[in-house]
């Protein structure tokens, strides 16, 4: 699932937040700029940067789960109506041209998941804030806010799919069988009041730990390592590969 947190001591995890926040962004422009075979490259690093990472597979894997629809809708969509030369005689209107632009398009969406899952599997919902406070400063007061919603977002989001799954069990096990109108009435309200009282703790705990809204100030400090312009380099080597040889 995305958004999980796993703590660990490989050296994604030693990496300062803000190279790894910096990082994820210039390769998200790496991705829409890179052609299939250099997107090719970059999925077999993305698994090599979780097999580093120690990052279960299936967990890994399973936050393309939840859009595995969206990607086919795309894949279809361009696939039927780009104009070109026929793929296969007795398929109408299916074209190499649109076979070609489908798997490119869903191949880089798949990228954009599986890095940002590295992202947020290698740095806790705290070093994010912190990173993304910081590329934000000079927003003033605007910035604070968005880097706050981002981490709680991250925080938050997981929960509740957990609430889902939570949830579906226990109907389930109750003998209901959820469908149409009146299923998703069953699972939403009780996911609902779920989150109405996350927040509600949420809102508790800041105010027991004196949160305002205009403080700029973070409780601990964070410093650029030669590890991190390492992996600054490796990414240059690995952009000018995909960019110039693919």
């Amino acid at each position: 699932m995305i958004g999980i947190y796993r703590s660990g001591h490989s050296v994604l995890y030693t990496l300062d937040p803000r190279t790894k926040l910096l990082l994820t962004a210039c390769i998200s422009l790496l991705i829409y700029s890179a052609q299939l075979w250099g997107l090719g490259f970059m999925l077999v690093f993305v698994f090599v940067l979780a097999w580093v990472s120690a990052i279960p597979f299936i967990s890994f894997i399973g936050g393309l789960r939840p859009i595995l629809l969206f990607f086919l809708v795309i894949f279809l969509f361009h696939l039927l109506l780009t104009p070109g030369e026929l793929l296969v005689s007795w398929l109408p209107f299916a074209t190499i041209g649109g076979l070609y632009t489908g798997v490119l398009l869903v191949t880089r969406f798949i990228l954009l998941v599986l890095y940002t899952s590295i992202l947020l599997h290698t740095t806790s919902p705290s070093e994010l804030n912190t990173a993304c406070a910081y590329f934000l400063r000079p927003l003033g007061t605007f910035g604070s806010n968005i880097a706050f919603m981002v981490g709680v977002a991250v925080t938050l989001i997981p929960q509740l799919f957990r609430e889902k799954e939570i949830i579906i069990r226990a109907q389930t096990a109750r003998g209901f069988t959820s469908g149409g109108i009146r299923g998703s009435t069953a699972f939403l309200v009780p996911l609902l009041l779920r989150s109405f009282n996350k927040a509600d703790e949420l809102s508790d705990t800041l105010e027991s730990r004196c949160y305002y809204q205009t403080r700029r100030y973070y409780y601990y400090s964070t410093d650029l390592a030669g590890r991190d312009l390492v992996a600054g380099l490796i990414f240059l080597v690995g952009a000018g590969l995909v960019l110039m040889i693919f």
